[in-house]
């Protein structure tokens, strides 16, 4: 599905950016197919969490989250990235990619062409097990998370060891930074497509790459890429016979 967008600079708004969305759905027999979980451990959406976050072989599963990847105008490869659950078990977010695989060699200087895609459950506050809550998710926290899904990319490998620490921390705290206000500059609206129909999002672009950030109904979507220009993406949800196209990556 080709596409034409609109850009705009945000107004200056009165209240917050975003306000956090409801509870996602118990288990039952209307859940769409979701992908499988790379990882059960993550107790909250964090850097670290992150960070730690690997491809897997991605066993099946079914999830109430309603996945999204990019339409059939994409027509180069696809494959599952990683998948994070909370501390109930329920998928917190999870991102489908498409173009060249994350597994790079320290001295491949060629650049990637990529988008990953994130989905993420509109959650309110709820228990992180013992006497942690964790926050609400908001648009926020998508756009920071598809922020550190770029940066990942992004490893410095010219860096010393013992300081590439400190720039991913750096880094990191910097793209929290900036998804706190997304209605300010670097921040600008694009509408593209979902399911068809135009859709606002948040579009910013920086050395790395560029950011995508998008509130819909049922969840909060977001796509960070480099290569690939984000002008021309359409996004749509994943039904059960797309699932066949993403392949999982090799260990």
């Amino acid at each position: 599905m080709s596409s034409t967008i609109s850009t705009e600079d945000f107004p200056n708004p009165v209240g917050p950016a975003s306000q956090p969305g409801s509870v996602a759905p118990a288990a039952g027999d209307d859940h769409v197919p979701g992908p499988p979980v790379a990882s059960n451990s993550a107790l909250s959406i964090s850097a670290a969490a992150l960070a730690a976050s690997e491809p897997d072989a991605w066993p099946g599963q079914r999830t109430a989250v309603p996945w999204y990847g990019l339409d059939e105008a994409w027509s180069g490869d696809r494959w599952l990235g990683s998948i994070l659950l909370g501390p109930d078990g329920v998928a917190e977010y999870g991102t489908l990619g498409h173009g060249d695989h994350p597994a790079r060699r320290p001295d491949d200087l060629s650049p990637r062409r990529f988008c990953g895609v994130v989905t993420m459950a509109r959650l309110d506050r709820r228990p992180g097990g013992g006497a942690t809550i964790l926050e609400p998710t908001t648009l926020s926290t998508l756009a920071a998370v598809a922020g550190l899904g770029l940066l990942s990319d992004a490893w410095p490998w010219a860096v010393d060891k013992a300081l590439r620490g400190d720039w991913l921390h750096q880094q990191t705290e910097l793209a929290y930074e900036v998804a706190e206000n997304l209605d300010d500059a670097p921040w600008r609206a694009v509408q593209l497509p979902v399911d068809g129909k135009p859709t606002r999002f948040r579009y910013r672009e920086s050395e790395y790459g560029w950011v995508l950030a998008a509130e819909l109904r049922e969840c909060w979507l977001g796509a960070y890429g480099r290569g690939v220009t984000a002008y021309g993406l359409g996004f749509e949800q994943v039904t059960l016979d797309a699932w066949e196209a993403y392949e999982a990556l090799p260990r």
